[in-house]
């Protein structure tokens, strides 16, 4: 529970940071799905003495621990919610299959400093989520009391409202008010040939000044199973050249395959540029993944291809060329909303969202 909000409510508050506390930053809207060779790219106030006074903040204090152990409860920094946005939400089916962690670490302060226990930055895991192509991570950093955490790509003349603080005092200025240093955070998920990542992002949530958590999203090509990774925090106090990196080893557990079937291409060179080979359809808890070979022929012809969509499948995530560990390039789809039976048609489009034609797949 947040003691930033606890500690407002029993010196006062009012509707205006109530409203703001049920209010979050949303990622920007995603775009459509593209091909894309580089995938792999808060003061207190004075109380009163009436006893009208009292009744008020009890009722506030009330309502904010109510408001806190709500957002616990609806998990607003676990995976659902972060990676939730107006354009796309996790599958209520995956719900089992999120793993609670408990791994963590704190940055190293040499034994022939001052600083104390209560100085240092800690990173933990708190949740994870995977299949074949896709790995979810949540990350918890917490400054302390010598750091205002703010994100990787942040600058410190940028307004703390990157931090969900309103106003237009910079970064800088404001952990210098505070008495503290600014921190600035990010986490990765180190490569390794088992999870087969080519690309991953990030998505930043403070709760407070002080803590901050990361989404890790990572798409993955990999075929065999998920188990052991590692969860890289690094930090770099403004100012400072020196990166400092903290290493969270935990183990991930993938949910289930649902079904797997392999489709034929009818006619495989049918768009110029390119021969596509077998598709293999998975379907787990977290939606279908489609997943095909392609062989180019013609360079100038395939860098034509702007974008692939399926009458079968809508809303998904992906749509690049990767290059897997083998070698080979590779089309890759995940978390589709649909249904593949017997039939798979796909249709190819230009940088002018012209149509330059279709390959239809048939279950072998």
């Amino acid at each position: 529970m947040n003691r930033k909000l606890i500690s407002k409510a029993l010196g006062g508050i009012d509707d205006h940071f109530i409203a703001e506390s049920m209010v979050y930053r949303e990622a920007n809207p995603r775009r459509s799905p593209e091909r894309n060779r580089k995938m792999g790219k808060y003061e207190n106030r004075n109380a009163g003495h009436s006893h009208r006074r009292l009744f008020a903040l009890v009722l506030a204090a009330c309502l904010v621990f109510s408001l806190a152990i709500t957002a616990y409860a609806a998990n607003l920094f676990g995976i659902r919610e972060m990676f939730r946005t107006p354009y796309r939400e996790l599958p209520e089916a995956v719900e089992p299959y999120i793993q609670q962690h408990t791994e963590a670490a704190e940055s190293y302060i040499p034994q022939n400093t001052e600083a104390t226990r209560e100085e240092n930055w800690s990173a933990r895991v708190t949740e994870s989520l995977c299949d074949g192509t896709k790995i979810l991570v949540t990350v918890t950093i917490s400054g302390g009391d010598q750091y205002i955490v703010a994100p990787t790509d942040a600058m410190p003349s940028d307004t703390i409202g990157l931090i969900g603080l309103s106003g237009d005092q910079t970064l800088e200025s404001y952990a210098q008010s505070q008495g503290k240093n600014l921190l600035l955070v990010g986490a990765t998920l180190r490569r390794s040939e088992g999870l087969g990542i080519f690309v991953e992002s990030q998505k930043f949530e403070n709760s407070s000044p002080s803590e901050m958590h990361i989404l890790v999203e990572a798409d993955r090509t990999s075929s065999d199973p998920a188990e052991e990774a590692v969860c890289q925090v690094y930090a770099l106090e403004a100012g400072s050249e020196a990166v400092e990196r903290l290493e969270l080893p935990f183990t991930l557990e993938e949910a289930p395959k649902e079904e797997e079937s392999i489709l034929v291409p009818v006619t495989p060179d049918a768009i110029p540029g390119v021969t596509v080979g077998e598709a293999t359809v998975t379907e787990t808890p977290l939606g279908i993944s489609v997943r095909w070979m392609e062989t180019i022929t013609d360079q100038d012809a395939h860098y034509d291809i702007k974008k692939v969509e399926f009458d079968e499948l809508t809303d998904y995530d992906g749509g690049g060329l990767v290059q897997a560990d083998d070698g080979n390039w590779y089309f890759q789809i995940s978390m589709g909303k649909g249904e593949v039976t017997d039939t798979l048609t796909a249709h190819f489009y230009d940088w002018e969202n012209q149509p330059i034609g279709d390959i239809v797949f048939k279950k072998k």
